[in-house]
């Protein structure tokens, strides 16, 4: 028997337990997904589901706003306290599933929609494209946790066609989001009274505030400068409201008329095209250079082909679309990540923005160290900061590199590993930075753990800097937050976040 859901190569009932073939299925299954929703997408016209998944987007960010202005009201009125975040957890959740399943809607619809001929979109086909999103992507980025060793490759068809992994990812999955929740939500909760006071207009021209460095890279990669893709959100708020209109609906030429007529010179219009325009494409599924195929997988964060990043969709019939509120997030979000260096070097085209991006990630992970550093020191821990291996007695074959953070006290010796890292969103990011913290040959771990073990084994160096004569070795791995690799056991080594390397902390180590 096969499975009506299945391509012609997966067989019901049937087990599957090797990673080739674990992987073989799941991408007929990604394939079978995409075959439904693109089977309907044909059905319904492209305006009228764009549309449709931008207002009902804008809806969500209205009922989250009204969220975050009750938080604290509705912690205090309840002494469960665990039973309160636990349940705006799963609401949260459920949230932002929605959210996302409606942007990568749009993304799909701009290339496969048709133009004219279409029907108008039910809510029975948002709620069907919905689900069929949220499986694909549930189910690549399985994929990518299992491609990775990360996830176990068994997987068992029934004779129905339901598909179930035997290890779903979930034990390292839950804990860590339910931790970083848990950590935003109360940090959000503590700062409830700024959404009641009016921000401040400052002085200071973008250069003094971001650096002359970044608003020249930013403005060489996007064609626009932060402080004018400020103004361009404003532009289109104070447009959209004169209109009495948060989804605006605009010909080309007109949107391109108003940019002009609000001081926009041509080069920062063409810019705005090019970088912030979602445009339909021959198929939602292939991209041309200069993108990637990651720019488009709906399974992955940070990509250049998401409404997240181009939040005007151009229709291809003359029009375009867009909620002013969103831009306005959207152009926030793609400054600050391109400031904190969030994007990978290879997410653009300029050699100064990458270069840009290398040089702040550096100096923000020598900023770290320096930050893991004083955490010791004001617990009265002696500090040393890249303490070289060679001046530890090892030669390069034996270990490399320098110690990021060396502390003792007493007769312990912490031997720190310190890593800046993003907050891992998705299943598949937080795969990648289990694969990138393994400790096996190659990794980032591993050549802490080759320092750690010429440590322990030649006291001798070490006995030259601290004058201990039979020191505890301690190894950490201290990260900037919460990461995934905290809730698993085979790293060989303690991994602790920067606000958790408190005096408790550190008076336990200390015997």
């Amino acid at each position: 028997m096969r499975s009506t859901s299945l391509r012609k190569q997966t067989y019901a009932p049937s087990k599957i337990d090797t990673v080739d073939s674990s992987n073989r299925a799941v991408n007929q299954l990604v394939h079978a997904f995409w075959t439904r929703i693109e089977a309907r997408l044909r059905e319904i016209d492209r305006a009228d589901l764009v549309i449709a998944c931008i207002t009902n987007h804008e809806r969500l960010l209205s009922d989250l706003d009204r969220w975050q202005l009750t938080s604290r009201a509705v912690l205090s009125l309840h002494d469960d306290r665990n039973d309160i975040l636990l349940a705006t957890q799963a609401l949260k959740a459920k949230r932002d599933r929605t959210q996302i399943t409606s942007r990568i809607i749009v993304e799909m619809a701009v290339c496969t929609c048709p133009l004219t001929g279409g029907r108008a979109a039910t809510q029975a086909d948002v709620d069907y494209l919905g689900s069929q999103v949220l499986l694909l992507i549930a189910t690549a980025a399985q994929s990518d946790a299992v491609r990775a060793g990360c996830a176990g490759a068994s997987m068992q068809i029934s004779h129905l066609g339901d598909f179930t992994f035997g290890d779903n990812f979930m034990d390292v999955m839950r804990p860590y989001m339910t931790s970083h929740f848990e950590k935003s939500h109360m940090a959000d909760v503590q700062r409830y009274e700024n959404f009641f006071s009016a921000p401040t207009e400052g002085t200071k021209t973008e250069n003094e505030v971001l650096g002359e460095e970044f608003v020249e890279s930013f403005h060489g990669e996007f064609g626009i400068s932060p402080s004018r893709l400020k103004d361009l959100g404003i532009l289109l708020l104070e447009d959209a409201i004169i209109q009495t209109a948060f989804v605006v609906v605009r010909e080309t030429a007109s949107l391109a008329q108003t940019l002009a007529a609000g001081g926009f010179s041509e080069g920062e219009i063409a810019g705005v095209w090019r970088s912030f325009i979602l445009s339909p494409r021959d198929r939602w599924e292939i991209v041309r250079k200069p993108f990637r195929d990651k720019d488009w997988y709906p399974w992955r964060y940070r990509r250049r082909l998401s409404l997240m990043t181009r939040p005007l969709v151009e229709l291809g019939d003359g029009r375009v679309v867009y909620a002013p509120g969103f831009c306005e997030d959207s152009f926030r979000h793609t400054v600050m990540e391109c400031y904190e260096g969030a994007f990978e070097t290879e997410y653009f085209d300029s050699a100064r923005m990458k270069k840009y991006t290398g040089a702040v990630n550096a100096r923000r992970g020598l900023d770290f160290n320096r930050a893991v550093g004083t955490l010791f020191s004001a617990e009265g821990w002696n500090v040393r900061l890249e303490v070289e291996m060679n001046e530890l007695g090892a030669l390069p074959n034996e270990a490399s590199g320098d110690v990021d953070v060396l502390a003792w006290k007493g007769n312990v010796v912490c031997v720190c590993e310190c890593k800046e890292l993003l907050f891992a969103r998705t299943v598949s990011e937080v795969a990648d930075q289990l694969v990138r913290f393994r400790g096996l040959p190659g990794d980032e771990l591993y050549k802490h753990l080759r320092r750690v073990g010429f440590i322990q084994a030649h006291s001798d160096g070490l006995r030259r800097i601290i004058n201990i004569a039979n020191p505890r070795v301690v190894p950490l791995l201290a990260s900037s937050k919460i990461v995934p690799m905290q809730f698993t056991k085979t790293i060989g080594t303690e991994v602790v976040s920067a606000d958790q390397i408190t005096t408790s902390f550190l008076a336990n180590l200390v015997p």
